[in-house]
């Protein structure tokens, strides 16, 4: 093996074990083998604005932007993942991929990509989390610019929930619009009623971070020991995108007004992920439109 042959090999191996340290022997090999090298001079185009989504960038070299004429560029250095949030929107592209300076990527088509996550849960984790982690960093900085509620909004009355409830309570949530409703029927199955007074706690500091919980009604002050505060209301995952990069730990919550909220065990999540294709690539979508729609919001 040549020393270029093995140090391109090296890089590869870096970047897989950084994204996806818990990615079975087996499904390594097969996604190295996927992946195919791609040098940008500075100013080169990796794809132009109104292209298929048909491949994405794992960059591992120098620097790229996502530019496209009256729109705030994005810049992404060291290893990003690049072009992604198109494919996974199952849109052309909408900005333009030009290098900054000299960069290098590992390419990977998105259908190749997708079938990676549906055929073994260990990479739709891994995925699901590197999303989030991008997603819940940046919310943590601009959610005291975000909208806030500080009345009571409508939705299913506080009392116990039978199964169509819950599944109308979760249909309220932006992370399962694209599920189905087969899979949100599933979840629905698996769901804990949680019924809290005003002031009543629904998590503290230190919990175990395993659940996901959905408001059906009411107000949930999510709180930070950094002095973050944010008000959850029906539809709401309490947390964003926290549950899905195992940052829940470091928040508390509690009830504002008397309120209703559905649980869910991460587990029973993500076996019901592979066991409907819609779920998980509802929630990717989910996680790549806020991300998308907080970028802006940096941008300003």
């Amino acid at each position: 093996m040549t020393t270029s042959t093995e140090a391109r090999r090296v890089k590869r191996e870096l970047l897989l074990r950084s994204l996806f340290p818990a990615m079975p022997a087996a499904v390594h090999v097969r996604f190295l083998e996927l992946l195919e090298d791609l040098e940008l001079e500075t100013g080169e185009l990796a794809f132009a604005q109104g292209d298929p989504p048909d491949r994405f960038l794992f960059l591992t070299e120098g620097r790229v932007a996502l530019e496209s004429e009256g729109m705030q560029s994005i810049e992404f250095a060291g290893f990003a993942v690049v072009g992604v949030v198109d494919a996974v929107l199952e849109r052309p592209r909408l900005r333009a991929c030009r290098a900054l300076e000299p960069s290098k990527a590992l390419v990977i088509r998105s259908a190749d990509w997708f079938d990676l996550l549906e055929d073994n849960a260990e990479v739709a984790r891994a995925a699901t989390r590197n999303f989030a982690t991008q997603l819940h960093s940046l919310w943590q900085q601009l959610a005291p610019r975000l909208p806030q509620n500080s009345i009571p909004p409508r939705g299913i009355r506080p009392a116990r929930l039978e199964s169509y409830d819950k599944i109308v309570a979760l249909r309220q949530a932006d992370f399962l619009r694209r599920a189905g409703m087969q899979a949100v029927a599933s979840l629905a199955a698996v769901a804990e009623t949680v019924v809290l007074s005003a002031s009543e706690s629904l998590f503290e500091v230190g919990n175990d971070g395993e659940d996901f919980y959905v408001v059906a009604t009411g107000l949930i002050e999510l709180s930070h020991g950094s002095g973050l505060h944010f008000v959850h209301d029906a539809g709401d995952l309490v947390g964003g995108p926290a549950p899905f990069c195992n940052a829940l730990p470091s928040y508390s919550a509690r009830a504002l007004s008397d309120s209703i909220v559905l649980r869910i065990q991460q587990q029973e999540f993500y076996d019901q992920a592979e066991e409907h294709g819609r779920l998980l690539r509802g929630t990717l979508a989910y996680l790549a439109s806020e991300l998308e729609a907080l970028q802006s919001v940096a941008a300003t």
